[in-house]
């Protein structure tokens, strides 16, 4: 049976789009359109089904455990039942979760993972939070979709502290570009400065400096190719897109624009 309803998820109306939910084999997939802020999905979310969460029009921020990702619209995220992780987009954007009982056998042992999204399993889950669908074409719309989801890399879980670390890292995955300085971070946790460095260290291995530096550089590669060098140096915190491609080249060993060639390369050779 084929429902189409709404809820209210964070003040904006979701659509939900259901197939054949009472088999095994049923997909159930909700839209959830841009806001006025960031969507959040929290650790404590209700997961009774394995998911996958991607965004067409901009970033998502993946957390599990101490281990942060974050995905352009060319990738998606593969979270197996009863998986914690947090999933956050960097800013106003539509977010799309297909939800599954059956986990297609190439993702099956994955418990999470960062996925390539081919364009025929973007254009079919897409199509599958349309109205009109039929039962038959949304089952060969789910095959698309799975079908489309490729080169799943293991996100393993790099820690599981609960200090004033991960919620300063948790804050600063939606929001790249926040100038806010550690010492400020220690103030409005009620801590101190040197707890604080000391938890980063312990939690992620690297001072504070490090891991942001760290974060934005990787953030940035989800937003490249969509966006101009000097846009995406902003969008992830840098003042000065020169400084930005400095710091890129020095961790990836290539200039973000070779890295967009590069990349479009071996999607054509794909």
């Amino acid at each position: 049976m084929s429902l189409t309803g709404q809820f209210t998820h964070q003040d904006v109306l979701v659509e939900e789009h259901a197939y054949r939910l009472g088999p095994p084999t049923g997909i159930l997939v909700l839209r959830y359109p841009a806001g006025e802020g960031p969507t959040h999905f929290p650790e404590t979310r209700d997961d009774h089904r394995h998911q996958v969460f991607w965004s067409p029009t901009g970033a998502l921020a993946v957390r599990h455990g101490g281990a942060t990702t974050h995905l352009g619209p060319a990738q998606a995220f593969w979270a197996r039942r009863g998986t914690t992780l947090e999933v956050t987009t960097c800013g106003s954007q539509a977010v799309h979760v297909a939800c599954v009982r059956e986990a297609p056998g190439h993702l099956r042992d994955l418990p999470a993972a960062t996925v390539d999204l081919t364009p025929t399993g973007r254009a079919a889950l897409e199509r599958l939070c349309l109205p009109g669908v039929d039962e038959d074409e949304a089952m060969e719309l789910k095959e698309t979709l799975f079908a489309g989801i490729t080169a799943p890399s293991l996100l393993e879980s790099a820690g599981r502290g609960t200090g004033p670390a991960r919620r300063v890292a948790a804050a600063m995955m939606s929001d790249p570009a926040d100038p806010t300085e550690l010492a400020e971070w220690a103030v409005r946790l009620h801590t101190s400065l040197k707890t604080l460095q000391r938890d980063f260290l312990r939690e992620y291995d690297m001072s504070w400096t490090q891991w942001r530096t760290t974060m934005r550089l990787q953030a940035s590669t989800a937003l490249l190719g969509q966006y101009g060098v000097t846009d995406v140096a902003h969008r992830v915190g840098w003042a000065s897109p020169s400084a930005y491609v400095q710091a890129f080249r020095r961790h990836y060993g290539l200039t973000p624009g070779a890295w967009v060639r590069r990349n479009a390369l071996r999607a054509e050779a794909a």
